[in-house]
């Protein structure tokens, strides 16, 4: 990654700054011929594409700041509330959003870009809600404050963004999130263009026959997600989807199907890929029981176990760079999971160490997740 001036970057917020400034290096390389601008040079691209594969790892600082943001926000409500306990429900509006919305919102000058400011920003994305909880026996036992935050549209709403502003914050986020995307260097099975016809994984001991679909199918492919992006390129959350549908009920549902329904029903995350409620409303939409269950390591082993299909987002490590959907489709005898990865069709037949998941997976997850049941 390409260094800042050391005089611009003080405090505890140093990784957080060169994060932030990223886009403008970014903005620098992106092909400009949409605003009038020469297009980047080969080299231009390189060192973009570089300096964004470096983001995740920096981005990750910017959970202690959002600890700050939400014990600010928590702070600023009415005292008579009463709640008794607070609940997180974060992952609306991801670390690459929040990058590009604080950088258009801060005019790309990085000398306003602080701690302060960046905390500010996340603030400004927070809700609440109160829910009412109860005891075993049906007795109300007080209300839980549920955070959760906005999506980049209302937040941007919030701040008062015009076109210009969303357009150039959408171009931001699309670019550190399109370098991010996918799988890591050397893992992927080069299968794009394929047709994956008829592809069905047997079950083994109390796991299912498993109907298999690729993002990259040549029949699919190529098709727009939306309006930023294919089948190929953001459609995991969708393609996922339509495997567990698929293999739970007596319908053959393909991904271009729920990439439709997606988009029209506002599950759809353009320049990114999809909410996470795409899978709890999408399984109901298909008549599909689903339940999140957190980072539950009991109920994810005893689903499987039971022959029940399980959607996992995961975080960077073995599967993706960034962010990525895929179907845990069962557990062997000695306790290895096995997959259907809707990226590479090479690693959906491999065994994998249950650690992977539970340390790999989004921890921060929306919608009940990041591991949700199916079936």
């Amino acid at each position: 990654m390409a260094e800042a001036a050391p005089s611009l970057l003080k405090g505890a917020g140093i990784a957080l700054l060169i994060c932030l400034g990223l886009p403008l290096l970014m903005l620098l390389s992106i092909p400009c011929n949409l605003f009038g601008s020469p297009s980047a040079s080969s080299a231009d691209i390189q060192e973009m594409t570089a300096q964004a594969e470096q983001l995740t790892v920096t981005c990750k600082d910017q959970r202690t700041l959002e600890d700050k943001a939400i014990n600010l926000f928590i702070n600023l409500l009415p005292e008579n509330l009463g709640f008794i306990s607070i609940e997180k429900n974060l992952g609306n509006t991801n670390d690459y959003w929040m990058v590009a919305i604080t950088s258009v919102y801060s005019e790309q000058d990085v000398m306003l870009i602080d701690e302060d400011k960046i905390v500010q920003t996340m603030q400004a994305k927070l809700k609440y809600e109160l829910k009412a909880k109860y005891d075993s026996e049906g007795n109300f036992e007080g209300y839980v404050l549920v955070i959760s935050d906005m999506t980049p549209t209302e937040l941007m709403d919030k701040l008062g963004f015009d076109e210009m502003q969303r357009m150039w914050a959408e171009v931001i986020q699309s670019t550190i999130a399109d370098a991010e995307y996918s799988a890591p260097s050397g893992s992927s099975d080069n299968t794009a263009g394929m047709d994956f016809s008829d592809i069905v994984f047997t079950g083994r001991g109390n796991s299912k026959d498993v109907v298999y679909f690729s993002q990259y199918d040549s029949r699919w492919g190529s098709l727009m997600y939306g309006k930023t992006n294919t089948i190929a390129g953001a459609g995991c959350g969708p393609t996922s989807l339509a495997i567990c549908v698929s293999t739970l009920t007596s319908k053959t549902v393909l991904p271009p199907e729920i990439c439709d329904w997606s988009v029209k029903t506002g599950h759809r995350c353009e320049g990114s890929g999809s909410y996470h409620s795409l899978i709890p409303d999408g399984a109901a939409h298909y008549g599909v029981p689903c339940r999140g269950i957190g980072q539950n390591k009991t109920e994810l082993v005893k689903a499987l176990q039971e022959g029940k299909l399980v959607i996992a987002i995961m975080s960077a490590g073995h599967f993706t760079r960034g962010g990525h959907f895929i179907v845990l489709r069962g557990i062997t005898d000695s306790g290895k999971i096995l997959v259907a990865d809707c990226a590479s069709y090479e690693r959906s037949q491999k065994e994998w160490d249950l650690s992977i998941f539970l340390a790999e997976c989004n921890k921060g997850a929306a919608a009940g997740g990041p591991f949700w049941v199916l079936g």
